[in-house]
């Protein structure tokens, strides 16, 4: 059994930074494209950021419940990885690339409807249509993405992390001339970004080919001498890990993405600000994300090994760690709150609100970084369905009714009707981190059995 030592911590912390570190820079980058796209569609206004906003509020959470499934792969890999079972990994990556393409249909099939939301919504016919235009351009790049994920989670599961960062740092430089093309050069305005990132979607695949077909580490798990025909056994076995994660991310996707089109009905200027307070925390949240992708990996492998006493002190070390990000999170926020929302507009009225939403955005990165810390080591464990049910309880029972109930009932004394919705999310994520905390704890006394 492992005690907390200085020893035990520097080679834990050694085996994280190697799996995690590149994780990190590769979400920073990815989450950085959007992060591109708002500040890009807000200098060329305010409607165009709020247009994007809240077509990413609708994109993100069909996106994660249609290629979400694809991240079961990085668990169910990893463990492989961790047996060195090399020859079911090969066998079952090139089944998933078909999958890929069946998940990548039903994608954009849902995308091209996604229009129907927009009938509930009572928000400036301008912002509309240009966020249906920003979803009907970018639904061109879904094939790509879903492929995409299903390279990037088998590299992932064999702990080639740093490369899935170069290539995602080299779609990030690629983005933002694209972006300058369509957005201004061709004057799209908001709806280039669509454009932008269904053609880095393809470049992006088309690296990734590259890459796992020449690379040396790709060596030992070679994907392209057989040729593999689906089966069910397989879709299965994906279905009942990924779904789950899919449908969990959903979840938590769609308590944000509802708050902004709830915040919409209040007007561009809400809209705006909220859209630039959730992509900061969500931007720096990436630290202790990062962390629990790591464990996924990390435990995933240790368990695969049937080294039980030592994914347990990981799973440890992923929460103390993930807290301390979070700590560091809520410091930067509130010291430099006002300088990073200057980034984003020179508007004051959408600055003075998004400054009042940051100081939420501290108070729930602590829940949030407990909560996908559990989350993540519980994916190394293919354990995947309780969080799932957590998250549903936590934001649609929880955190949605809160929040509604405090942005429309105008005495509950809230400056702000967008304050009401940050609240419910504090809550919402606080139950979360109970809940996933206590799954997280009874996996791990099964562990201990094995000792």
């Amino acid at each position: 059994m492992f005690n907390f030592n200085l020893e035990n911590f520097r080679l834990e912390a050694a085996k994280y930074l190697k799996i995690g570190l590149p994780i990190l820079g590769s979400q920073i980058v990815m989450y950085g494209l959007t992060t591109t796209d708002y500040i890009m569609a807000g200098l060329y206004s305010p409607n165009d950021l709020a247009g994007v906003g809240i077509a990413a509020s609708i994109f993100n959470p069909i996106y994660f419940l249609t290629a979400g499934i694809m991240f079961g792969i990085g668990p169910i890999i990893a463990q492989h990885f961790g047996a060195k079972e090399f020859i079911l990994i090969q066998q079952k990556t090139r089944k998933y690339l078909w999958y890929g393409l069946l998940i990548g249909a039903i994608f954009f099939l849902m995308l091209n409807n996604s229009w129907v939301v927009f009938n509930f919504l009572e928000t400036d016919t301008k912002i509309v249509e240009i966020g249906s235009g920003y979803l009907q351009a970018i639904s061109y790049g879904v094939f790509a993405m879903t492929i995409f994920q299903a390279l990037r989670n088998y590299s992932e599961g064999i702990t080639q992390t740093r490369i899935i960062f170069y290539i995602s740092l080299l779609i990030f430089f690629l983005n933002i001339p694209l972006n300058y093309f369509f957005i201004f050069y061709l004057d799209f305005g908001g709806v280039g970004c669509g454009y932008a990132t269904s053609v880095i979607s393809w470049l992006g695949l088309l690296i990734a080919f590259t890459v796992t077909f020449f690379a040396k580490e790709y060596k030992e798990t070679f994907l392209y001498d057989k040729f593999e025909t689906p089966d069910i056994t397989t879709f299965k076995e994906l279905l009942r890990i990924g779904a789950p994660i899919s449908f969990g991310i959903f979840v938590e996707l769609s308590l944000f993405s509802g708050a902004a089109l709830i915040i919409s009905f209040f007007g561009a200027t809400a809209l705006a600000a909220h859209t630039i307070a959730i992509n900061l925390a969500g931007l720096f949240f990436m630290l202790p994300l990062s962390i629990g992708l790591a464990s996924a990996i990390r435990v995933g492998n240790l368990i695969g090994e049937k080294n039980f006493a030592r994914a347990n002190y990981a799973a440890n070390f992923t929460t103390r760690t993930s807290l301390l990000f979070a700590f560091f999170n809520i410091f930067v926020f509130l010291t430099f709150g006002s300088t990073l929302i200057g980034f984003y507009t020179n508007t004051p009225e959408v600055a003075e609100i998004a400054l009042g939403l940051l100081v939420y955005a501290a108070i729930f990165q602590i829940p949030d970084a407990l909560s996908f810390s559990a989350i993540g080591t519980l994916r190394g464990h293919k354990d995947t369905f309780a969080t799932m049910l957590n998250l549903v309880i936590s934001f649609w029972f929880f955190a949605i009714p809160v929040g509604v109930f405090l942005a429309f009932n105008e005495y509950t004394g809230i400056p702000n009707e967008a304050d009401g919705m940050w609240i419910g999310m504090i809550a919402g994520l606080s139950l979360s981190a109970i809940l996933n905390l206590r799954r997280l704890k009874q996996k791990k006394d099964e562990l201990k059995k094995l000792f």
